[in-house]
């Protein structure tokens, strides 16, 4: 007899009486074979998230490549839940963006627009660059009227119709008056949506009559690249809202005066 052989049968001689106790063998069984399914199922579904947020990733980046049309302005856009009205705040954090970096801005300010009813906002800021200083002031108005060129009154003015539809006019006028005469640099987008969005650069150095002002701190070019710009929404990420809602107080709505009383005079 071999070694082997003998230790076999010594074994199998040691636990043949011994008692198993089924029961407890089965159980713990069950519960092996339930952690494994339980481990698989949930393998499988976070496998699958993460398929998807994969290809989620994937396809914005794909939108992002596709990008808005030639002149830089949607086509349309649309309003979800996880988006907030725009706040006078949140335009003029969206303005300091998007203006040229070079020029220096202070003396912020703004406001919701119409009179009892509000119809829009407006967002302003002081900015200087190459010693010239201006307020520029952005608008969104939610009324749409067409853009007109009027003779006399401009001293440039064009209007353009852009790929997608929308209008956009580019203005240039001369101010005088009892405070002075000033430069006045104005680009007005008429969107296929209904938004009008203006944006207008005022010169606050006052120049003498029959001389030229100093030059604008903005031109019309970059006025055009402002405006046209897809930031531009009715509806924002609410991040930007909060975001923004420290930089300035912004100036009640104005109301409409009373009406006089019956009989007074």
């Amino acid at each position: 007899m071999t070694f082997e052989t003998e230790l076999r049968d010594r074994l199998h001689a040691g636990v043949d009486q011994t008692e198993i106790d089924l029961g407890a063998l089965l159980d713990g069984s069950v519960a092996y074979g339930t952690r494994v399914v339980r481990r698989r199922r949930l393998f499988r579904i976070f496998a699958g998230a993460a398929t998807v947020a994969v290809l989620g990733g994937v396809f914005a980046h794909a939108g992002s490549l596709n990008g808005p049309p030639d002149d830089g302005i949607p086509a349309s856009t649309s309003t979800t839940a996880l988006q907030e009205a725009i706040t006078p705040q949140a335009a003029l954090k969206i303005l300091l963006e998007t203006l040229p970096t070079a020029g220096q801005k202070g003396d912020f300010t703004g406001w919701p627009e119409g009179i009892g009813t509000q119809d829009g906002l407006s967002a302003s800021l002081g900015y200087t660059d190459g010693g010239s200083t201006a307020t520029v002031t952005i608008s969104l108005l939610n009324h749409r009227f067409p853009p007109e060129c009027v003779a006399g009154a401009d001293l440039n003015c064009r209007i353009d119709t852009l790929a997608n539809g929308s209008k956009l006019q580019l203005v240039e006028n001369q101010s005088s008056g009892s405070s002075g005469n000033y430069k006045h640099l104005q680009a007005n987008l008429y969107r296929k949506d209904g938004l009008v969005i203006t944006l207008l650069s005022e010169n606050r150095e006052e120049y003498n009559p029959g001389t030229s002002p100093s030059r604008p701190p903005l031109s019309l070019a970059q006025l055009k690249a402002v405006v046209i710009s897809p930031r531009w929404q009715r509806q924002v990420n609410p991040a930007l809202v909060d975001g923004a809602t420290g930089l300035f107080t912004p100036r009640p709505l104005t109301q409409p005066s009373s009406p006089a009383a019956k009989g007074s005079k």
